[in-house]
């Protein structure tokens, strides 16, 4: 199941659109991979001071304390190792080099109930 949160109608930014579905293919592959069988997806959009907040928040297991801050790094991932197929980890480093490429980031963090995890691309407005 898929919720979607978006409170403004447009969000504009300097990018490439195909890079920002590109990039969010790669939340949503990610966030399917780690929720529970019925589990629930949820997409947000909000505005922050100066830019865009887009949160993907999935339940299922937490990130380890030492995972949160590698988590955007090439070859890295918390999938076990009897999954199927092969996982390169290069998901989530593709999204931080193209939140970089827009002048953003991206961030991942635990939900507060200890059952899921957020990732948070900051995206600059334009204007």
């Amino acid at each position: 199941r898929v919720q979607l949160a978006i409170t403004p109608a447009s969000a504009p930014i300097r990018g490439t659109p195909e890079l920002l579905v590109q990039a969010l293919d790669k939340l949503m592959d990610n966030a399917a991979a780690f929720s529970p069988p019925g589990g629930t997806i949820k997409i947000a959009l909000s505005a922050g001071s100066r830019e865009w907040l887009l949160a993907v928040d999935n339940e299922g297991p937490p990130l380890p304390t030492a995972l949160q801050e590698r988590l955007f790094e090439p070859m890295v991932s918390h999938r076990d190792e009897g999954g199927q197929g092969i996982h390169m980890g290069l998901g989530l480093h593709v999204v931080q080099l193209i939140c970089r490429a827009f002048g953003g980031s991206a961030i991942a963090a635990n939900r507060p109930e200890g059952d899921g995890v957020t990732i948070t691309l900051h995206l600059p407005m334009a204007g």
